[in-house]
């Protein structure tokens, strides 16, 4: 796992919490990572309800973190980096 995964995770555990503490519910964290729809709805309605400054920082950086990494995949075309085998398996 690569230091900016686990800080992601880092934050994510902290805001379920806060959210939990706050709100008294929960956030699922898969959904918020995978599901743009989800998250979108999600985010926005805990950012419109919530009254702790801490919540709403934790927010912002989850939202970011999961903007950036979202942005990063669409760049790299969606797949893994690997091998390209396009021209034949020795052109990689």
């Amino acid at each position: 796992m690569s230091d900016d995964d686990m800080e992601l995770a880092r934050r994510l555990a902290r805001f379920k919490l806060g959210v939990r503490r706050s709100l008294g519910e929960s956030v699922n964290l898969d959904f918020l990572r995978t599901d743009l729809d989800y998250r979108t709805r999600t985010l926005a309605d805990i950012e419109e309800r919530t009254e702790d400054e801490e919540l709403l920082v934790s927010l912002l950086l989850v939202r970011e973190m999961l903007d950036r990494r979202r942005d990063s995949v669409v760049d790299n075309g969606g797949t893994k980096s690997g091998r390209d085998y396009r021209f034949g398996a020795r052109s990689g």
